[in-house]
Order: C-alpha cells, then sequence, then structure tokens
C-alpha cells in the first residue's frame, strides 16, 4: 500500500461479474504506477470480491460498505476515504487505456484552475466490441454552452482535484443517476470550468439493461432539474422543469414530443440562447454558428424517425425547415437527399455509415491499446 499517494484510483463494484477482472488489469497496467486502487464494495453478492482479493496487489485497498448504498453514495464515501490529491474515476466495466492516468495527470497538475478533467472515448457493447469513437468537446466555449443541454464529459473519463470536489460538498445525493452531470453543474455554476482532452484514453461499456435504460424516465427527470439551474445560472431566464424535461427530450428523443412540443422548445432554446450572461458569452459569430450545429441532432432525429414511420414527406419537411433556418449542413442535407430513394435505402446508407465508424473506431483502439 502507497502510504502517500498524489492519484486515487476511485471505483465502486456493485455485482460486477465478469466484466471486472479485464477493467482491474487495464488499471493494474497503467504507465503510471505510484498510485492508491480504492475500491468500494457495494455489498456485492456475486464474486467480486474474491476477483478483486485475486491479483494481490498492494495497491489495491478495498472498503466494503455496511449496506448496499448505491452508486452515488459509494462515491462519497471513496472521496473521503482516498488519500490521494487527485481522484481518478473508473466504473468496474470499463477499460483504461495504458497511459491514462500519466497523460491526465500531467495535464491537471500544469491547468490547476481545472479542478475536473476529461477526455474522448471509445464506447464498447456488452461483449467488449468497440462500436465507435465518442470525442467530447475541447473547446471551453462549447464545453460551456453544451451545459445547456447535457453533460459535456463522460463520468468514467475525469481525472478531479479531490478538494475541489469536497469543497463543492462532493457528489448530490438527490441524484442517483445522473449524478456526474450534476457535479460538473455545480462547479459551473460556481464559476469553475472543467475540461477534456482530446486524447481517446478511456473505453466505456454501453448495454441495453442498463440502469439509464431500466430508468429511464427517472433519469429524463434528473435531467430536467440540472438543466433547468444551468439555464437560471447561465442565462438568468427561469423555466418550468416541465420546460427543462421537454428540452431534454428535444435533444435525446425528440419523437416523444408533439409537433407543437417540438417548436416550442426550439423557441426556448434560441431563447437561452440569446440571453446569455455577458461573461459566458461567446461572441456572436460563434454563438450562431455552435447553435445551428447544436440543433442539428434534434431536427435528424425526428426526420428519421418520421422516415422510419412511413412518413417521408413528413421527414423532408423537418429537415428542410432545418435548412432554411440555419443553413446546409451536410448531414440534414444526406437526409433530404436520401428521402427519395425510399425508407429502406436511408436505412442502408445509415448501417454503412455506422459500419464504417466501428471500423474506424476498432482500428484506432487496436492501436491505442497498444500504447502506440
Amino acid at each position: 500500500m502507497i502510504s502517500d499517494p498524489l492519484v486515487t484510483v476511485l471505483m465502486p463494484v456493485y455485482n460486477a461479474g465478469a466484466f471486472l477482472r479485464p477493467t482491474l488489469e487495464t488499471l493494474l497496467g497503467q504507465t503510471y504506477r505510484d498510485f492508491e486502487f480504492l475500491i468500494v464494495n457495494d455489498c456485492s453478492t456475486d464474486d467480486s470480491l474474491e476477483t478483486i482479493r485475486s491479483f494481490g496487489d498492494p495497491r489495491i485497498r478495498v472498503h466494503t460498505n455496511p449496506v448496499n448504498m448505491g452508486q452515488t453514495k459509494s462515491l462519497n464515501v471513496g472521496l473521503r476515504l482516498a488519500r490521494g490529491k487527485y481522484i481518478v474515476v473508473n466504473d468496474a466495466d470499463d477499460y483504461s487505456l495504458p497511459r491514462r492516468i500519466e497523460t491526465q495527470l500531467d495535464f491537471i497538475t500544469k491547468h490547476p484552475e481545472y479542478p475536473v478533467v476529461g477526455c474522448s472515448c471509445y464506447i464498447m457493447d456488452r461483449e467488449g466490441k468497440i462500436l465507435r469513437t465518442f470525442l467530447r468537446p475541447t473547446d471551453p466555449r462549447e464545453i460551456q454552452l453544451q451545459f445547456l443541454s447535457d453533460t459535456p464529459m463522460t463520468h468514467g473519463s475525469v481525472i478531479m482535484q479531490k478538494d475541489a470536489i469536497l469543497a463543492m460538498g462532493g457528489y448530490n445525493e438527490e441524484f442517483r443517476i445522473i449524478q456526474d452531470y450534476e457535479l460538473w453543474s455545480t462547479l459551473m455554476r460556481k464559476g469553475s470550468r472543467v475540461m477534456n482532452i482530446p486524447d481517446l484514453l478511456v473505453v466505456i461499456r454501453t448495454f441495453a439493461d442498463s440502469i439509464s435504460f431500466k430508468e429511464r424516465d427517472a433519469q429524463t427527470l434528473e435531467n430536467g432539474r440540472t438543466i433547468q439551474a444551468n439555464v437560471e445560472a447561465m442565462t438568468g431566464l427561469t423555466i418550468s422543469l416541465d420546460e427543462a424535461v421537454r428540452q431534454r427530450h428535444f435533444f435525446v428523443a425528440p419523437e416523444r414530443l408533439s409537433r407543437d412540443d417540438f417548436a416550442q422548445a426550439e423557441k426556448l432554446f434560441i431563447r437561452e440562447y440569446e440571453g446569455l450572461r455577458a461573461e459566458i458569452h461567446p461572441g456572436e459569430s460563434y454563438l450562431r454558428e455552435d447553435l445551428a450545429n447544436r440543433l442539428v441532432k434534434p431536427f435528424v432525429k425526428l426526420a428519421i424517425s418520421r422516415f422510419q414511420d412511413g412518413k417521408p414527406g413528413e421527414a423532408r419537411g423537418i429537415v428542410l425547415n432545418y435548412m432554411r433556418k440555419y443553413g446546409r449542413k451536410r448531414l440534414p442535407l444526406l437526409v433530404w437527399m436520401l428521402s427519395f430513394l425510399g425508407a429502406s435505402s436511408l436505412g442502408r446508407a445509415i448501417r454503412f455509415y455506422e459500419r464504417r465508424q466501428e471500423t474506424a473506431a476498432g482500428k484506432s483502439y487496436t492501436r491505442s491499446a497498444r500504447g502506440l
């Protein structure tokens, strides 16, 4: 055990099963080795503890909660127990590439103005197949503006200054699912800035039975609460929780909105951009371009949904409406062109694009995993 570590790797574990061993291997094999590995066992009932103990690595330190507390409270337990100045967060089913800690530690020590530093990541499925890359924003203006609609950081990709996080009270235990988005937002509301570095350093596992899928409505409500507070902090506007939840649907699942709700969400989001406080305003030209880029996603998602419902004319109208307002961006134009070939052609084109993304991500991951 390292008595005075600079870094603590923090990992809550609850019944991590077959995913745990390869996760531990990626962390114990880091190029930066002088860290404390604090695992908070949240009363696992499977063989997680046996798997952890089988490594026999002196850097590993296990704390077992007296009762099952859930992820948010377990993270706070870990923050209070951690000996390191910096906390590296790693979920029990995700991987860290070999130079992750070394790279992030180098950045955060050179840039103490950022209490939290994330990175880009690969996305893998349950079986460990690399599906795509997920590039997180690195421009401070883009990161700031993303707080109005979603988290700009991936939780399992961050390194944090422990004292700065504890000074904010740690994770808000009222949030069970999006505790990370609420934590970064709390920092932002109190005047701190967070940052992402462009490096692809972690591999995040996603699968359909995760908590965010099982409890999607609860997740949406939590997102709405955070968006509501962020809008007020960044613009001075007061919006209702219903409006904030509608804004969340607008970006994530626009097909769930009526035509009127979609239009109202669009108008409100524009008002938020127009009402940004002077100290965070990035300039009119940047703001116009960023608004157009952010609105691509809900318009295209809604158009594709209408195609799938057998309504090509309505789908074309949606992307044409976008292009009239915000310009001819590549993706809406592509959807409009493919619409004349039929829904099956659009589906084949999307699947081809996704396969190209998977291939490119897989090749890139293979190089990164070798530490090249």
